[in-house]
C-alpha cells in the first residue's frame, strides 16, 4: 500500500506547540466581554481546543489547533518508555494517529527512514496521517509517558506495518524463529518491500 512523507512544512498543519494554543476562556474575554469570574463559575480555570474536527457548535469549541479527529472510533493509551527508547518504525495504512507527551520531550520521526523528525515538549501535540511511517522516541533523562490517540474505523484498526530492519533487529538477538511467530500472529515487517525489484 502506497505511503508518502510530509515536508516539515506540509506537517506543521498537524502541530500544536501547548505554548501557542490560545485558551478558550481568552478567547471569550476579548471576543464576547465576559468578565473572568463569571467563567470560572462556569469553565475550569484554562481550556484549549488542541485537536478536533473543525471549529463545532457549543462555547468550548472554537477552531482547534489541529484539525483532526475525525476518523471514526478511537483508542486512548499512554505509552511510557525509557530514555532513548521507543517503537521501531511502523506505518497506519487507514487508521490516524495522535501523539501528546505529558511527561518529558519525545522526539517524532517520519518517513520510510525516520529522515523527518520534530521534538515535542510536555502537552505539544502531532497528528500523524495514515500513510506515513512514523516511530517515537523519550528523549529525556527518566522514563517519561506520551499519550497515543488511535482513530479510525473499528475493521480497520489492524492496520499497522514495520520496516524489515526491526525484523531483521529482532532475528539477530532471539533468531528467526521469534520473527516468523510474530508473522504467524499477524505482525507484518514489509514497509518498502513492495519498492524491491524483483
Amino acid at each position: 500500500m502506497e505511503r508518502w512523507t510530509p515536508t516539515q512544512e506540509e506537517m506543521k498543519k498537524n502541530i500544536a506547540r501547548f505554548k501557542d494554543v490560545v485558551p478558550v476562556k481568552k478567547l471569550h474575554l476579548e471576543e464576547k466581554g465576559i468578565p473572568p469570574d463569571v467563567l470560572e463559575m462556569i469553565m475550569a480555570k484554562t481550556t484549549r481546543n488542541v485537536m478536533s474536527p473543525g471549529p463545532l457548535p457549543g462555547q468550548l469549541s472554537p477552531k482547534p489547533a489541529v484539525e483532526g479527529g475525525d476518523a471514526g472510533v478511537f483508542r486512548l493509551g499512554i505509552a511510557t518508555c525509557p530514555p532513548d527508547q521507543g517503537p521501531g518504525l511502523h506505518v497506519h495504512y487507514r487508521t490516524h494517529e495522535t501523539f501528546m507527551p505529558l511527561t518529558g520531550r519525545w522526539e517524532i520521526q517520519w518517513g520510510d527512514a525516520g529522515e523527518e523528525s520534530t521534538v515535542l515538549d510536555t502537552f505539544d501535540l502531532i497528528a500523524m496521517p495514515p500513510r506515513v511511517t512514523r516511530r517515537f522516541i523519550n528523549r529525556s533523562t527518566e522514563d517519561a509517558h506520551l499519550m497515543v490517540i488511535i482513530q479510525g474505523q473499528r475493521e480497520e484498526f489492524d492496520d499497522v506495518d514495520r520496516v524489515p530492519s526491526t525484523a531483521a533487529a529482532i532475528a539477530e538477538r532471539y533468531g528467526q524463529g521469534m520473527v516468523d511467530k510474530l508473522e504467524s500472529l499477524g505482525w507484518k515487517f514489509t514497509i518498502g518491500v513492495e519498492n524491491v525489484p524483483a
